[in-house]
């Protein structure tokens, strides 16, 4: 994708890490907004050439860019998380 957006965007290297604390059973901050709105992650459209290049042979995409996403589109947009929000107002 040519969206020219670079300086919006953080790059692999900080979702893998954002992905450890994010799933780490002690960590309790919540990034997810941060990681939605400020931080890129919907730029990434994982065509998975992160995972191509990495050094590593670390699968970046499917351990950390994807569960990441999915988080947010749970938080985000799940229409039944929603209408708890409105009715709880939390």
């Amino acid at each position: 994708r040519e969206h020219h957006m670079h300086d919006e965007f953080v790059g692999p290297r900080f979702f893998v890490h954002n992905a450890a604390l994010e799933m780490h059973p002690l960590d309790t901050e919540d990034r997810r907004e941060d990681l939605r709105t400020s931080q890129g992650i919907g730029l990434c459209n994982i065509t998975k050439c992160c995972t191509k290049v990495c050094p590593e042979g670390i699968t970046i995409t499917d351990n950390a860019i994807i569960p990441l996403k999915e988080r947010i589109v749970d938080q985000a947009y799940d229409p039944v998380r929603k209408l708890i929000q409105l009715v709880t107002g939390r």
